[in-house]
């Protein structure tokens, strides 16, 4: 449904320049389409060709891939899965298979000490999934942790199942970003092209140009704080911020976010905010969401290790705010902190 009131973006995308602006304002619009869903916004800004109708139209995708992914409507393929779970295997749709199989190949990364979509159970012991939010004891952890590990989910080409009766899958990780692979696919296809398009999907991005621009200028979100913490350039991109001042609790003055570390079964401490700038190519969109939460539970010599691994696999940079608060980039990209400007 559409929601009148736009929250802040986790980035901020501006013009690079006067001439972006310039490009940006000289076609009629841009129209700008405002919808909630997957329990966040949906924001689209189109311009050129027939906007209304391509607005539309990503919108229909997006609630299509919430329908397929959602982990509380009955009628979901994530739904079927799990309320199978240490039955027989559950019939899955191409599209479906499709993206388990990409984020199965980001838990193989680390053996899902990073990323893990089995962590569901873990995640509503400390009640994100409620909003009922508490610190679950340690031996509650442990006997969670010891069903949801990455090996719980049997996959082929058609069929999805869960060995253990008490094991959950959870696409939350992924499905944002998957939503955007979508929606760029079907933008090739369009005619005529639109000229620009920005989607924010809850602080995922699409920037896409049909590789006419090349200089999108993407602010990060300074965690801690109001506005941004500086700006990288790029051309058009997918691009994923895991963060942990989005969704999380405090006790005692001490904050716990929604993004779990899977080796340990509590939230994650590492990191303030990691943001993964990756190219436009197939699945790019759903693998780039699951690496933040990768990049945001590792160390920051496991971080330089992993993006050599991912550099030359779309990745084209990393930004990262640590615990600490410190600023750092990896890869093609340059942070120009806001101080700076």
């Amino acid at each position: 449904m559409r929601k009148t009131t736009v929250l802040i973006a986790a980035l901020i995308v501006v013009g690079a320049a006067a001439a972006s602006f310039l490009v940006w304002h000289a076609s009629p619009g841009p129209l700008a389409s405002t919808y909630f869903l997957m329990d966040t916004v949906l924001t689209v800004k189109t311009v050129g060709g027939d906007a209304a109708a391509i607005n539309e139209h990503l919108h229909a995708l997006a609630s299509g891939v919430e329908r397929m992914t959602s982990l509380y409507e009955p009628g979901s393929e994530t739904a079927m899965v799990n309320a199978a779970a240490g039955k027989e295997p559950v019939a899955v749709s191409p599209e479906y298979a499709a993206l388990l199989k990409a984020a199965a190949a980001v838990e193989a990364i680390d053996q899902g000490k990073t990323f893990d979509m089995a962590i569901a159970p873990v995640s509503s012991l400390w009640g994100f999934t409620t909003k009922d939010f508490r610190i679950p004891a340690a031996e509650e952890i442990l006997r969670t942790l010891a069903y949801c590990d990455a090996d719980q989910l049997e996959l082929t080409d058609t069929t999805a199942r869960l060995r253990d009766p008490r094991a959950r899958i959870d696409l939350g990780g992924v499905a944002k970003g998957y939503a955007l692979d979508v929606m760029e696919a079907y933008l090739r296809t369009v005619k005529p092209q639109p000229e620009q398009v920005i989607v924010d999907f809850g602080g995922n991005l699409l920037l896409y140009s049909g590789g006419q621009k090349t200089d999108w200028k993407i602010g990060i979100r300074d965690p801690r704080g109001q506005g941004i913490i500086g700006y990288v350039l790029s051309g058009d991109a997918f691009v994923a911020t895991s963060g942990d001042y989005e969704r999380y609790f405090e006790r005692d003055g001490r904050r716990y976010c929604h993004i779990i570390d899977p080796s340990t079964g509590y939230p994650a401490t590492l990191n303030q905010s990691i943001t993964v700038i990756s190219a436009i190519q197939p699945m790019h969109g759903a693998i780039g969401d699951a690496l933040g939460k990768v990049f945001f539970c590792s160390s920051a010599e496991a971080q330089h290790t992993l993006f050599q691994e991912m550099q030359g696999k779309g990745v084209v940079g990393i930004v990262v705010v640590d615990a600490s608060g410190t600023r750092s980039a990896l890869g093609q990209v340059t942070l120009v902190l806001a101080s700076a400007q």
